[in-house]
């Protein structure tokens, strides 16, 4: 675990990314690619945004997300699953098929979670 001491969440926000993108960027380095967990959410959102901002080849990068409203239809603004590509994989190349967000309408919530 890193502890970051910032003066302002933009900033801690910045080094957060700063931080995250380089780690990403040594697992492709030495694997050809990262699989990353992102936490979603407003307290998230300076890091989100300036990670968008870092030279990483997303199209490497594998993410999943373990946060969304159970009913809430996924293109509600609300959503996690909304969020996370208005904030985040719409500014970025990372493909469909990297993207690991939960399906918060499954008929079986148990199973989709296990998945």
């Amino acid at each position: 675990m890193k502890i970051i001491i910032s003066k302002d969440a933009k900033a801690l926000g910045e080094q957060a990314a700063e931080y995250v993108a380089g780690i990403l960027n040594q697992c492709i380095a030495e694997k050809g690619e990262a699989r990353v967990v992102l936490s979603t959410g407003a307290s998230q959102l300076t890091t989100i945004e300036a990670l968008v901002q870092k030279p990483v080849d997303w199209s490497k990068v594998e993410m999943f997300h373990l946060d969304e409203y159970v009913g809430l239809p996924k293109e509600h603004p609300e959503s996690y699953h909304s969020f996370m590509h208005r904030n985040f994989f719409d500014h970025v190349d990372i493909p469909a098929e990297n993207i690991n967000l939960l399906n918060d309408n499954a008929p079986d919530i148990d199973a989709e979670c296990r998945q």
